[in-house]
This record gives structure tokens, sequence and C-alpha cells, in this order.
């Protein structure tokens, strides 16, 4: 990377100043110079509007004082076409107000008189005054612009009323042709950057030197309109930007605008600030010439600084053998800065000499302690201070080493390649530091323990043994009880299934026993049943030999009444014959009711007797059903106790399973237990074999 020099930065920063500066202060003054422009364009605009419309407003108000004054005039005489003194006053005051022409509307009948002596009538010129915009007032005004009847040219009427005891009887009007206020507002002088024109209260041009767009509404107007009566503001005009400002005609309530291209205006405010900024380049390019030549005289011992100094540090490097002192004979701040740099590479130069000399001091000494002998110290000294407080580091180093090792570490070196070689027997001769005298003491312990690992080494091998063999025999005994409770655990498993197998089938004979009981009084209900169904067949068989046997009383009546009718109508001769013949009919008729009612009667006696012989069996049944509920009971009951002993049974028998099952677990658990202690007693005793092979292996004392 290329260095770039302090007097360069220097330049560059002062450049850069200077040109932000005078850059800051062009802006600043060219901003204010065109805000200055600016405003004094606004308030020249402002004050043009104030004028012209002040003009205007005067204008039509002197021309309303003189009409007023001839209505007053007016006022006190005749109002007639024809009255002399009204065509006087009417013609003294178009010559006092330069009116184009002066006139009467007469309220009465709607003629109208000029100045000139001149009239129209409804009558013999289809004019009616009263019709006339300018007549339509209620006191002194101006007109909106109309067609002149006469000239047909646009014009405003200044008009004020005839009044009597409050009543228009008339008005004074007066002509003024547009083009009179037009000269006033097109003769406004705006340097061909702008023009003006007037609008009537609804924002329609009645003024203006584009004769087209007379009539028109203002677009521009329409933009910046407000409820001011003066107003500033910019508008956009077929994409240009205006300054625009109206102020409004008090007596007619009419706008006067004036509209300037602000971008003429603008240039014209350039061609102001271009001299001024060319001008400031020129002053910006002059001082930093001025500024450059001067830093470059000034800045020039630099230079010679940097030179003095990149050789002096090679020489601090060790690449010269001696210092070149600065030249330099100003009397400023370089001047004195060189003084001191000299002082101060003189000194530098003395205190290197020094510093090397301990240097080689230091390195006797380091080369002497590489050896391992620490009965060195460094004896020379240096100006430096960091140096020597080195020094005195390193020799209250070697010092502290030499007291906490040794003062000769090489027989620490020699013992210990013993140590690593597992010989404990020999210490280390002559120790004077605390780490020889600590490993001495470590040796001595070492030793000590090498004999106490033996002897515990032979205990626990010993040990070991003995313990083994007492495993294997509670390893035995634990598989052959595990064994037996297996047998036994499978035996009450048998005896817990056949106990639960009765269990279910008392249960089962239960169920049998309650269905047997339930269909049993379901018989009995049944038999009682039958009992009373027998009863009723009974009962009812009683009743038909009841009937049956008054059912033998009527036939045998009938049969006596047959006879009876016999005889009575043998009696009666040929007569009675037809009534014989039915007599012995009905008599036959009674004798087969007879033997059929006998026979009713046997069957049903039969029926009686079957009846009652099966209400006997009815009863015998029931007789035997409640023998059989009653044995049935006590079977149930006998079945119930039985279950609940069965249930006893059972629980205690699973209760019994449970607990051989338990020390069944344990057992194995034991014999786990057993195998696992085997195990670690065959590891102890490797573990005893490797220690008295381990120690063995080592060399010490009374070994």
């Amino acid at each position: 990377m290329k260095n770039t020099t302090i007097k360069k930065k220097v330049l560059v920063l002062i450049f850069l100043n200077v040109l932000l500066s005078f850059a800051i202060l062009g802006f600043y003054n060219s901003y204010n110079n065109y805000t200055s422009e600016y405003n004094l364009t606004k308030n020249k605009e402002l004050t043009i509007a104030k004028y012209a419309t002040t003009s205007i407003n005067d204008y039509l108000q002197s021309k309303i004082d003189i009409v007023e004054a001839v209505a007053k005039e007016i006022t006190p005489l005749t109002l007639d076409i024809k009255n002399e003194e009204i065509i006087k006053r009417l013609k003294l005051g178009k010559i006092a107000g330069n009116f184009e022409n002066l006139y009467l509307g007469i309220g009465e009948n709607g003629n109208f008189l000029k100045y000139d002596g001149t009239f129209r009538t409804p009558q013999t010129h289809d004019y009616d005054s009263r019709a006339r915009p300018w007549y339509k007032v209620e006191g002194a005004t101006v007109s909106e612009p109309y067609v002149d009847y006469t000239t047909k040219k646009l014009v405003i009427s200044v008009s004020a009323p005839i009044k009597r005891d409050g009543k228009i009887i008339g008005v004074i009007g007066s002509d003024i042709f547009i083009d009179t206020i037009v000269d006033t507002i097109l003769n406004i002088n705006l340097n061909n950057i702008g023009f003006a024109y007037l609008l009537d209260n609804s924002g329609k041009i009645i003024v203006h030197k584009d004769k087209k767009q007379i009539d028109k509404q203002s677009k521009v107007y329409e933009q910046i309109k407000s409820d001011k009566s003066l107003h500033f503001a910019e508008a956009n005009d077929n994409g240009n930007t205006q300054m625009v400002v109206y102020n409004t005609i008090p007596l007619t309530n009419w706008k006067l605008l004036i509209q300037l291209d602000k971008n003429a205006i603008v240039k014209e405010i350039q061609k102001h600030l271009v001299p001024e900024i060319i001008l400031y380049i020129i002053l910006l390019v002059v001082i930093l010439f001025l500024l450059y030549f001067a830093l470059v005289k000034i800045l020039s011992p630099l230079k010679t600084v940097e030179k003095g100094l990149d050789f002096f540090f090679q020489y601090l490097k060790g690449e010269e053998k001696h210092i070149n002192k600065l030249d330099i004979k100003t009397n400023d701040e370089f001047g004195n800065m060189a003084k001191v740099i000299n002082q101060e590479m003189e000194s530098i130069a003395k205190n290197i000499e020094e510093d090397r000399d301990l240097i080689d001091n230091v390195k006797y000494v380091v080369s002497h302690v590489n050896e391992g002998r620490l009965d060195v110290k460094v004896e020379k000294r240096t100006s430096t201070k960091s140096l020597n407080e080195l020094k005195d580091i390193l020799n209250h180093m070697i010092e502290t080493i030499k007291q906490n090792v040794n003062n000769d570490i090489n027989p620490i070196l020699a013992q210990l390649e013993e140590y690593a070689k597992l010989n404990f027997v020999n210490n280390i001769p002559n120790a004077n530091g605390n780490i020889a005298k600590g490993l001495n003491n470590l040796s001595d312990i070492i030793n000590e323990m090498l004999q106490e690992n033996k002897s515990n080494g032979l205990t626990l091998d010993d040990s070991s043994k003995i313990l083994l063999n007492n495993v294997d025999i509670l390893n035995t005994s634990s598989n052959q009880t595990a064994a037996s409770l297996e047998e036994t655990a499978a035996a009450l498993e048998e005896i817990t299934s056949t106990v639960i197998a009765n269990t279910e089938r008392i249960a089962t004979m239960a169920n049998h026993s309650r269905e047997l009981s339930s269909s049993i009084e379901e018989g009995q209900s049944l038999a009682n049943t039958t009992v009373d169904s027998m009863n009723s067949i009974n009962e009812q068989t009683q009743a038909i030999a009841d009937a049956i046997i008054v059912i033998d009383q009527i036939a045998f009546q009938t049969n006596i009444l047959s006879l009876n009718a016999a005889v009575e109508a043998a009696t009666a001769g040929e007569a009675g014959k037809g009534f014989a013949v039915v007599a012995a009919e009905v008599r036959n008729l009674a004798s087969r009711s007879a033997e059929a009612a006998k026979e009713i009667k046997t069957l049903v006696e039969n029926a009686t007797d079957k009846t009652n012989n099966g209400k006997k069996i009815a009863d015998d049944m029931i007789h035997g059903y409640i023998k059989l509920k009653e044995n049935l009971s006590q079977t149930t009951s006998l079945i119930s106790h039985i279950a609940d002993s069965s249930k006893e049974q059972r629980t205690g028998i699973e209760q019994i399973n449970d607990v051989v099952n338990k020390l069944d677990v344990q057992t194995q658990k034991n014999a786990s237990v057993a195998t696992q202690t085997h195990d670690i007693a065959l590891k102890a005793s490797e573990i005893a074999s490797k220690i008295l092979e381990a120690v063995n292996q080592k060399e010490f004392r009374n070994k």
C-alpha cells in the first residue's frame, strides 16, 4: 500500500475544509440572494396589484361620487324627458366626470333621457330603461359588464338611485367603456415576463390582452383562489409554473390578477448569481494556491525528520553502527523538536550499549542454567529500568529454583532415571533443595508402600482363595434350594388349578340349583293355576247338571202336555186330527229332549269325576313341589358353603404360591449373588496375584 505523508494529509485536509467552507458560504449566499430576489419579485408583484386595484377603485369611486351628486341635484326636479333643468344637470355631470354618456332612467314609465336631450321610450323605441342592468340597483354601484344599446360595445355602468320618501323614482347612470379600465390594466409594466388581467367576482375574465380569453373562466385563479382579498401563490399554466397574485377591487368585488413566469424570473436571478459564483471560484483558487506554497515551505522539515528517524530505527535494529543527528536550523517548533530528538537518540544509543552488555551476561548465565548448574548470577547493570528489573527477577528465579530444586539438577535427573526403571533402593546424594529432599522422602514412602503392598497382596491372595471356596459351597446350596422351590411351585400351581376348577364347577352347580329352584317355583305356580282351573270347571259342570235337571223336568212336563193334547184331539174327532199329529210330534220331541238331557247328565258326571281326580293329582303335585323346593334349598345352601370353602382354599393356596414364588425369586437372586461373588472372588484372587507380581518387579529395600 502506498504511504501518504503528513504534509499531503494536512494539505488535503486544509484544501477540503476551505473548499467545503467556500461551498457552504457560496450556497448560503446564493440561496439568500435567490430568496431575496424571489421575495423582492413577490413583494413587487403584490405592490403592483395593490396599486393597480387602488387606482381602479379610486377611479370608479370618483365616477360614483359624480353620479351621486347629479342624482341629488335632480331629486327635487320633476322627472320628465322634456325637463330642461334635468338635461342641463346631465350635461354638467358628463363634463365633470368625463363620462362617455350620462343619462336618466325614469321609474314611472321606463323613459330614457340622455345628457344631449335625446330620449327613448318603451312605446317609440321598444326600450325600457327599467329593464337595463344599470337600473337594477339599491344604491350607488357599478354594474356588471353589458353590451351598450347604441355603440354595441361592452361597457359598465356607474349608477345611483334617485329616491323620494325612501322610494326609487329613477336612476342616474353613466357608461364607461371597458377599454378605459383595460388601458389601466394592460399598461402595468411587468418587464415582458408576465401580464395582468381582470376577473369578475365569479372568476370569469373581463379584461385580458388576449381577446379570445375574455368571458372565460380563469384556470389559474381556480388553483389559487381563497377567502383572502389579497393573495399570492404559485400555479401551473399549461405546464409552466407561474407566480400569481390577485387583489380584490372593493367596489365591484372584481379581481385584478397578475401572472409572472417563474422560469423567466429564475433565469433572471441566475444571471445575477453567475458572476458572484465565478468570483467565489477565482477567490477559492487563489487562496488554495497560496495555502499550498505556504504549507510546502512550512512542512519541509518533516522530510528531514522522517529520514533521520528512519536511520535511527535501522540503528535500533542493528543494521547501522552509529546514529545521524537531525540537521534542522529553524527557530520554530521543528527546530526545537530536532534538538530534543538528537538528545534522546544519544541517550538511547548509550542505553542500548549497556543493554547489550547485560544481555551478553544473561546469555552466559542461561547457558550454565541449561547445563543444570544453579550456582551463577547476572552481574551486569544497565540504565534501562525494565532490564534491571528483569535481571533481578532472573537472579531471584535462579535462587528460588536452587532452593526449591537443588544446587545441581543433574543428580536429580540421574536418580529419576533409576526411578523410571522401578529402582527405589538409593536416594539423591547431597540433597539441599526442597525437591531433592522431597524426592528422597518420596523414595522412602514408596519403599514402605511396596513392602506393605507385598504383605497385603499375600494376605489378599489367601483370603480370596477361602472366599472362593465358600462361595462355591453357597452357590451349590442356592441352586439346590432353587430347584426344590421350583418343584414346590409347580405342585402348588397344579393344586391351585384343581381348586380353581372345583370352585368353578361348584359355582356352576349353584347356578343350576338356582335355575332348578326357579323351575320348581314355576311348576308350583302352574299346579296352583291348574287347581283353580279344575275348581272352575267343576263349578261350571255343576251348573250344567242343574240346567240338565231343569231341561229334564221341562221335557217331562212337555210329554204330559202332549198326552193331554192327544187326548183332547182324540176327543175332538176329525177336527182334532191335525192337532193330534202336532201333539204326537211334541211328545216325540220331549222324549228326545229327555234322552239327550240324560246323556248330557251322564257326560257331565263323568267330567266331574275326572275333574275331581285331576284336582287331587294337582294337589299332590303342589305338595311334591313344596317338598322338592325344601330339599333343593338345603342342597343349594350346602353348595354355597362348599363354594365359600373352595374360595378360601383357593385364596390360601394362591398366597402360599406367591410366597413360594417370592422364595424362588429370592433364592435365584441369592444364586445370582453367589455367582457374582464367585466372580468377584476370582477377580480378587487375580488382583492379589497381579499386586504380588507388580511388587516383585520393583527393587526396594528389605524385599
